[in-house]
């Protein structure tokens, strides 16, 4: 699908105070994966090379930010109060591709139908206004007031709407700009306008979430897969000598990436970043991929003095090629001199923007070896990390 002729927007930016939890409902996880992230794995699928954006809300916009780029999505904007107005930003937002059509979805809509996307994509080839899928009504309508039901409503020829909406971009995106009306969805703003709107078919277990009860309707099926993953442990472990040869007031070492003054450098073929080694180690341990001496040997010059984050980066790669998913990395570094925990926030943060994972799945802590042994008399430092990570079971 041309990139000119179909964009995605993923309107994230509610807070669900209908739900009882204290994170925003398309942030709740299943399978260790957010809501949100799910939609996009859905559509991923289905839509290969189109450009998608999130519109989301202050409270997440660093989570989603982290998500949109380990996705290759355009960066993430924010929404307003209404969702009319969180459609209008990203309608905004994509006003540089300028897309024929553009898909509008709600997230919390975590179960997206591929028979769904597949028809309206089929009508993005067309000429239309707006199209959109319903489900036909069976239970009976009635209007209600204060818990007291006043009227009969017939059901026929009524339905029930649902997303994603297939809409012409540049009308929507004008017509949405020159009205006060608030919008229910897309629909609305096209019947409003006196503008055709194409129906198919729906899809029940397309279902928002907006209540608990939502949430546990879909609950089984969002689970379902749960268990094609396993946890497994990976551990990583590296040491390296400092260089009493070269004693300077301007020597570094390097710690998981960040720069700590130090009187005398560490001795190593790449930057001698034993955090980084020791956390590379863990990873490729877990995927069975042989070791970081084995993938950058020390013997190949085209690694001297490299940055040690390149070998970090390759893991995550061949971690991401395995659908590998962090829980955590659990690292102590064990040394006389620098005091870790002076720099452990710092560390933290760099590990988690080159891995890209929130910083909170990384613990990272020192020890001294109590003037005890090579470390004890400051020869050297040395690293140790597990990492937990949920991989797919092959033994199915």
């Amino acid at each position: 699908m041309s990139s000119v002729n179909l964009a995605l927007i993923l309107l994230a930016g509610g807070v669900g105070t209908r739900v009882n939890r204290k994170i925003s409902k398309q942030m709740i996880m299943y399978n260790n994966l957010t809501i949100l992230e799910l939609s996009i794995i859905n559509f991923i699928k289905e839509l290969k090379n189109i450009p998608i954006q999130v519109v989301t809300n202050n409270r997440d916009f660093l989570e989603v930010s982290e998500l949109c780029n380990r996705y290759n999505l355009l960066s993430p904007v924010l929404g307003g109060d209404e969702r009319h107005k969180s459609t209008c930003n990203g309608l905004k937002s994509i006003k540089h591709i300028n897309p024929k059509y553009v898909l509008i979805h709600d997230t919390v809509r975590p179960i997206i139908s591929s028979k769904v996307i597949k028809e309206l994509v089929a009508y993005s080839k067309k000429e239309v206004f707006c199209v959109a899928p319903v489900l036909k009504i069976s239970d009976s309508i009635r209007g209600i007031s204060k818990n007291i039901i006043k009227t009969t409503v017939q059901k026929n020829d009524k339905v029930l709407v649902q997303t994603p909406q297939l809409c012409n971009y540049k009308i929507l995106k004008k017509t949405i700009e020159n009205t006060n009306i608030k919008f229910e969805d897309e629909t609305s703003i096209f019947l409003h306008n006196s503008m055709e709107v194409i129906s198919i078919d729906g899809d029940p277990l397309s279902l928002k979430i907006t209540y608990e009860k939502d949430l546990n309707l879909l609950e089984p099926h969002l689970t379902k897969n749960s268990n094609n993953y396993i946890t497994k442990i990976g551990n990583g472990f590296d040491v390296h000598r400092f260089d009493n040869s070269r004693i300077s007031e301007n020597n570094f070492i390097l710690l998981g990436g960040v720069k700590i003054k130090a009187l005398k450098q560490l001795i190593g073929h790449s930057d001698a970043d034993v955090l980084l080694h020791a956390i590379t180690d863990s990873i490729l341990g877990v995927i069975n991929k042989g070791d970081i001496g084995s993938i950058f040997p020390p013997t190949d010059d085209k690694w001297k003095n490299a940055d040690s984050s390149i070998f970090l980066k390759h893991a995550s790669k061949l971690l991401q090629n395995e659908k590998g998913i962090i829980n955590n990395i659990d690292a102590t570094i064990v040394c006389e001199k620098p005091k870790i925990i002076n720099y452990s926030k710092e560390i933290k943060k760099n590990i988690a923007k080159i891995l890209k994972i929130n910083e909170q799945k990384i613990s990272i802590k020192g020890k001294t070896s109590e003037s005890i042994g090579f470390i004890g008399r400051k020869e050297g430092i040395a690293a140790m990390v597990s990492t937990a990570i949920q991989v797919k079971n092959t033994d199915f």
